[in-house]
């Protein structure tokens, strides 16, 4: 992993100096028309569990993770459709964080509960292609994940702190409608052209660099 973090870190040096850390709006990026609240300083990953794209990009989290300023905010919003255990899934990455939050571990960790969430259920649906026979047997596979039982996630789910997750993904994924997902949205008012990232570190330096416009 060191290895592969100075090489990464390298070829962004190098992307740096050739770009001059200039990037084109509409190109590289668009500015959103109402930033996000309370976003600043922030990477948001707007994602969807069923979506084949973001399972590609789990796999490059801990890298782009590792790659992140130590004081920037990383938020991985799910975003929630009509599709069967969605809801489910939303509400097991929010109880996640919590338990997150409540152990101190930063979502930029590799030990984060949430990342363990995200592995596990997109190799669960993607690889072992896993057929859940109702919502309860989708959302038990989580308690072992989180360390929780179901009173304690029913509890998480049921606080204040989760319900203004839960309140503040749908006003970030009314952004998915842009370019679907996943998506990047910096600062809360810079989202990436997805269609545009040419490697892993590419995406990381138009992050960084908008990071500090």
């Amino acid at each position: 992993m060191k290895v592969l973090k100075f090489v990464v870190l390298f070829f962004c040096l190098l992307t740096m100096q050739s770009f001059a850390n200039n990037l084109t709006l509409g190109v590289d990026y668009i500015i959103l028309d109402k930033p996000l609240k309370d976003s600043q300083n922030s990477v948001i990953e707007l994602f969807n569990v069923g979506c084949p794209h973001c399972a590609y990009y789990n796999g490059l989290l801990p890298m782009i993770l590792e790659m992140l300023p130590q004081d920037t905010k990383f938020l991985p919003y799910h975003l929630t459709t009509a599709s069967r255990f969605h809801k489910e899934f939303s509400d097991i990455v929010v109880v996640a964080l919590l338990k997150d939050k409540h152990n101190n571990t930063d979502t930029k960790s590799p030990n984060a509960l949430y990342k363990k969430v995200l592995n596990y259920y997109f190799n669960a649906i993607h690889k072992e292609r896993k057929n859940w026979k109702n919502a309860q047997l989708f959302l038990e596979d989580s308690y072992p994940l989180i360390n929780v039982n179901q009173q304690e996630f029913q509890q998480l789910l049921n606080s204040k702190e989760a319900k203004e997750i839960l309140q503040a993904m749908p006003e970030a994924m009314a952004y998915a409608s842009i370019q679907g997902v996943p998506s990047f949205i910096v600062n809360g008012k810079y989202m990436i052209m997805s269609r545009n990232i040419k490697s892993l570190e590419d995406l990381i330096f138009k992050i960084n660099v908008l990071l500090e416009k």
